[in-house]
This record gives C-alpha cells, sequence and structure tokens, in this order.
C-alpha cells in the first residue's frame, strides 16, 4: 500500500490535488485508516493518476475523465470526444503558427526600422504644409491602420493628383487620436471636392526618418524613431506627419516620418 504522500512522490502532483481528487470520487484511497484518517492506496492506482493527468492534459473535464476511466462511455461516444478535441488542438496549433509568423513579422519591422532610424534620422526645422484632407477621430492607436485604409479608399475615389501625406495628432488629454489622409498643396490652393483645407505650421526644431518596405512596418518605425530621441534627450510632440514618397508597390513603400521634437523633461 502507498501513503497519500507516496503517491503524490509517484505521480508528481501535490497531495492536496489527490485530496480534491478523492473528494470527486475520481481516485477513492483503497483503504483510510479508520483511528487517524490516513490514506492508503494499492499501486494500481498510480496508473489511475497518470491516466487522468493525461486525460487532462488533453483537454478533458475532469467529469469526463472520470466517465473515460471508469468505461462509462460508449466507445462512439469516445471517439466522438477526441475526434472533436484533435480538431480543437489542429485549430489551436493554426492559430499559433499564425501568431508565431506575426511576431517573426513584428521583430524583423522593429529591427528594420531601428536600422533605418539609425542611419537615417535627421534634426532640424520641419517646413509648414497645407493639406487638402479627409480626417477621422480614432480611440486608439490600434484603430489608425483601420482608419487610415478607409480614408484612403475615398480619398483615391477623388482622382486628385498630389503628394500624399497622413497626419496624426493625440489630443492632449489622451480622449481622441486625430487621423488625416490628404494631398499636399500650394499656399493659394482652397477645398475641392468637399475635403478640408489645413496649414500645418512650420516646426522650428524636428526630426524625420526615412522608411523603405513593407506598408505595415511604419507603425514599428515610430515606435524606434521615439525610442532614438529618447537616447538624445528628446521626445516627439504635436502633429505628426507622414509623407508618401513612393507607394506604387505596397511591398516597399518609401515614407518620410516627420514629428517636432523638444527636450525630455
Amino acid at each position: 500500500m502507498l501513503s497519500i504522500g507516496d503517491l503524490a512522490r509517484h505521480t508528481r502532483i501535490s497531495v492536496r490535488m489527490l485530496r480534491h481528487y478523492d473528494a470527486l470520487g475520481l481516485v477513492v484511497p483503497e483503504r483510510v485508516d479508520p483511528h487517524t484518517g490516513h490514506r492508503f492506496y494499492a499501486l494500481s492506482q498510480i496508473w489511475r493518476v497518470d491516466s487522468l493527468i493525461a486525460l487532462k492534459e488533453l483537454g478533458f473535464t475532469l467529469e469526463q475523465c472520470g466517465a473515460i476511466l471508469d468505461e462509462q462511455l460508449p466507445v462512439e461516444e469516445l471517439r466522438g470526444m477526441l475526434r472533436l478535441r484533435r480538431a480543437q488542438l489542429e485549430q489551436r496549433m493554426t492559430a499559433d503558427a499564425d501568431r508565431l509568423t506575426e511576431v517573426e513579422r513584428r521583430l524583423r519591422s522593429i529591427e528594420r526600422g531601428l536600422t533605418m532610424t539609425n542611419r537615417t534620422l535627421q534634426l532640424g526645422p520641419l517646413p509648414a504644409l497645407r493639406l487638402l484632407h479627409l480626417h477621422a477621430e480614432v480611440n486608439d492607436e490600434s484603430e489608425i491602420g483601420g482608419a487610415v485604409m478607409a480614408l484612403s479608399e475615398k480619398l483615391d475615389a477623388l482622382q486628385l493628383s498630389g503628394q500624399r501625406v497622413h497626419t496624426y495628432y493625440g489630443r492632449p488629454d489622451g480622449s481622441k487620436i486625430d487621423v488625416s489622409v490628404g494631398i499636399a498643396v500650394g499656399a493659394t490652393d482652397n477645398s475641392a471636392a468637399g475635403l478640408d483645407v489645413t496649414d500645418i505650421p512650420a516646426v522650428p526644431q524636428g526630426a524625420s526618418v526615412t522608411y523603405k518596405g513593407p506598408a505595415e512596418g511604419i507603425g514599428d518605425t515610430w515606435r524606434t524613431l521615439d525610442v532614438a530621441l529618447d537616447e538624445q534627450g528628446l521626445e516627439s510632440y504635436g502633429v505628426y506627419r507622414d509623407i508618401r514618397i513612393s507607394t506604387a508597390d505596397p511591398e516597399q513603400v518609401v515614407v518620410e516620418l516627420q514629428a517636432a521634437v523638444r527636450p525630455t523633461p
């Protein structure tokens, strides 16, 4: 006979968990000392505990584990449960593989952004811009991509010529981020085709980085810019500018990122 401590050591699960299994009727002691209340188990119950743990790791509930171990399930029902569990595991593996692919993409994107930031970072004044644009507001950074895509589609439909510019402005109270997509125009151009006209003032001290690569890597380059500025005791603020230099190939866009900077408090 094995004491509860012996069984715990053989199966590598806690005494507390064995007591829990006893209370549920899953692993009942072979004998309980009527005077001390100590539990004693048969050697064969090591197999039962190991099988119970294996079934749990497959994702079955304790109730299902008990029914399987006690052979209370018809063979066809057990086969059905195992097939369902197989399908769930395959779905999880596919989802995990997709997440791993995204993690690897983000790592490559950040490494590319760091390289480009270190190579192309320039500090100096930024010129004034006049934009004809469409705008939207979003709640946080995760919504920027969707807003830019929707605004870009509307602007594309207008078939206007000119350099594409995106801007982002986080409101000081943190409530919203204003996003705009437009084209840079001359100082005398006025609103057309239902677009708003906005003048972005010149910035005496700014930073710019040139990004070249897949469009989805632009966001990571903004983050690496902040890291590079922090190392120089600077921070970005105000209206962030995204000047699209070349977008003919979505796999190899060329964008200049611009932001006003100031000493970190």
